[in-house]
C-alpha cells in the first residue's frame, strides 16, 4: 500500500491496462517489462467509483465467410486502458497508477513516485495467457474514466513512462527512440463519467485517425436502456486491408501525400501519418506548408462579396442540445484588413495558412489559452470553418454546415485533405474521426465521425478486423 502522502503528490492520472494474449512462450518474454522502479500497491476502485465498470472485450474478428485468413494471423494481442479518474479517497483529486490485471481477477496499481526521472515507470507484465484458438480476452473498468484510451498492439508492446512530475508520457509513434516507433497499433478514445450537473451518467467512446491510421480496429457497444432493454451499436472501423490501401493510394497522388506513409522493414506499411502530424515533424516541407494556399484565397475572396453564414447548430448561448437549425453567425471578410469579421459575439478569424487547417487547432481555429474564455457562438463557429476548410466545401454554399451539402460531396476538388478522404473511402460505412472535427455534420442524423453516445455501458467490444 503506498503512502497517503505520496498519493497526494500525484497530480495526474493514468490507468493502464494491460492484458496479454501470449500464444508463444518465446514471444511473451519478449513482453515481459521490469517493475522494480514502480510502486506496487492494492487501491480498491469499484466501490468508489461514481459509474458502475463495464466490461472490455477485444476480439480477433475474421471479416466474412467468403475472405481468406491473412498469411500471417497475430500471436500476441496486448490493450492498455489509459484514462484520467478521481482518487477514491479524495474524488477532487486525481491520482496516478497503472493497472495489472491478473488470472485470479484481482487488479494491482504501480503508481509513478513524485519527481521521477523518464523511465521510472514501465508498463504492468502481461498476466493473462491463453493456449491456441482462444480469440478474445476480457477485463473491466475500474468505474470513471476521463479522455481515456485504450491502445491495442498486435505481436509488439508499448512502454509507458513516467515524467519529471509523475505524470504519465504515452508512447508516441513519431519518436524513433520509442518502441511504438517499430510497433503496429492503434487505440480508441473513451470518457465514462457521471454529469455533474445533471447526475446522468455518460459514455462517449470512437475510432480515431486524427493523427494516423494503423491497426485496423471496429468497435461495438452494449448499454442498458431506460426501460432496462438492452441495445446495441456498432461502428465497423478500418477495412481489414485498409492501412495497405490508404498507403498505396496516398502514394500515387502528386506532392507530399507519398511521404504520409510509414514503412517497417520489410516495407509493408506501419502507418499513415495525417498531414497535421507530418508536418508537426517536417516543418521545413514547403509543398505541405503551402498545399492550401490556392483554396483558402478562392474562399476568402468569395466572401469580400457575399455574406458567409454559420448555422451554430445551438439555440442560444445557454443552449446544450444540438439543433439542425440554430442560431446564424454571419460573416464578411475584410476588403483591407483581410480578416473574416463575424457577428452575434463570434468576433474576428485571421485568414488561416494550411497548418491551421490540418489540425484545427492554431491560427483562427485556436482553442482559448492559459484560462481564457470564448462566446458561445465563436465556440461553434470555429469547428464548423475548419471542417468546410478541411473537406473543401466553404466555396460551394454561403451557409456551413449546409443542409445542400452532403458527404459524398466532401473532398471532391482537387485541393483538399486526401488523408481525410481516403480515410473514410476505406472505413466501413465511412464511419470515424479523420480530423478532429469530424463530428460537424448538417443535421443530426448524419455521423461521419463515427460517435457513439450512450448511458449505463455493460459492455464494449473492440474489433481487430482481420
Amino acid at each position: 500500500m503506498v503512502k497517503s502522502n505520496i498519493l497526494r503528490t500525484v497530480a495526474a492520472l493514468a490507468v493502464m491496462l494491460w492484458c496479454g494474449i501470449a500464444l508463444a512462450a518465446t514471444h511473451q518474454q519478449r513482453v515481459h517489462h521490469d517493475l522494480q522502479d514502480g510502486l506496487p500497491q492494492n487501491i480498491k476502485l469499484r466501490s468508489e467509483s461514481v459509474v458502475e465498470p463495464f466490461l472490455i472485450t477485444i476480439i480477433t474478428l475474421h471479416s466474412g465467410p467468403n475472405s481468406t485468413l491473412p498469411a500471417a494471423l497475430p500471436q500476441n494481442i496486448s490493450a492498455y486502458l489509459v484514462g484520467d479518474a478521481p482518487n477514491p479517497v479524495n474524488p477532487a483529486q486525481r491520482l496516478g497508477f497503472v493497472a495489472q490485471h491478473s488470472d485470479d481477477g484481482s487488479t494491482k496499481y504501480f503508481t509513478p513516485p513524485s519527481n521521477a526521472g523518464k523511465g521510472a515507470v514501465v508498463a504492468a507484465p502481461a498476466t493473462l495467457s491463453y493456449k491456441n484458438g482462444a480469440v478474445r480476452t476480457s477485463f473491466k473498468t475500474p468505474g470513471t474514466v476521463n479522455s481515456g484510451r485504450i491502445y491495442i498492439v498486435v505481436d509488439g508492446y508499448l512502454n509507458f513512462y513516467a515524467s519529471p512530475d509523475g505524470k504519465i508520457v504515452q508512447p508516441d509513434p513519431h519518436n524513433p527512440s520509442d518502441i511504438a516507433h517499430q510497433e503496429l497499433w492503434g487505440f480508441i478514445e473513451l470518457t465514462h463519467a457521471r454529469d455533474p450537473s445533471t447526475g446522468d451518467e455518460n459514455m462517449v467512446v470512437n475510432l480515431s485517425f486524427v493523427d494516423w491510421v494503423s491497426l485496423p480496429l471496429g468497435i461495438s457497444i452494449t448499454s442498458k436502456s431506460q426501460n432496462g432493454s438492452l441495445e446495441s451499436v456498432a461502428i465497423g472501423g478500418l477495412e481489414p486491408t485498409g492501412l495497405a490501401k490508404v498507403c498505396k493510394t496516398l502514394s500515387a497522388l502528386d506532392g507530399f501525400w507519398p511521404r504520409l506513409c510509414i514503412r517497417g522493414p520489410d516495407k509493408t506499411p506501419l502507418r499513415v501519418m495525417s498531414p497535421g502530424k507530418y508536418l508537426s515533424i517536417h516543418s521545413d516541407d514547403k509543398d505541405a506548408a503551402n498545399y492550401y494556399e490556392p483554396y483558402i484565397n478562392t474562399a476568402w475572396e468569395k466572401y469580400k462579396d457575399v455574406d458567409l453564414r454559420i448555422n451554430t447548430q445551438a439555440s442560444g448561448p445557454n443552449s446544450g442540445n444540438k439543433v439542425d437549425n440554430g442560431q446564424i453567425v454571419t460573416c464578411r471578410v475584410g476588403h483591407t484588413d483581410n480578416i473574416l469579421h463575424c457577428d452575434n459575439d463570434a468576433g474576428d478569424f485571421i485568414r488561416p495558412v494550411s497548418k491551421d487547417i490540418y489540425g484545427c487547432d492554431s491560427g483562427p481555429f485556436a482553442n482559448p489559452q492559459n484560462g481564457a474564455t470564448e462566446s458561445w457562438s465563436r465556440a461553434r463557429v470555429r469547428p464548423r470553418l475548419c471542417a468546410a476548410f478541411v473537406r473543401s466545401t466553404l466555396h460551394l454554399d454561403g451557409v456551413q454546415p449546409s443542409h445542400d451539402i452532403t458527404p459524398d460531396q466532401y473532398y471532391r476538388e482537387p485541393i483538399t485533405n486526401h488523408y481525410s478522404r481516403v480515410v473514410h473511402d476505406n472505413l466501413m460505412g465511412g464511419m470515424g474521426y479523420a480530423f478532429s472535427y469530424d463530428d460537424v455534420n448538417p443535421g443530426r442524423t448524419e455521423n461521419s465521425a463515427g460517435l457513439i453516445s450512450t448511458t449505463h455501458p455493460i459492455r464494449l467490444d473492440i474489433y481487430l478486423n482481420i
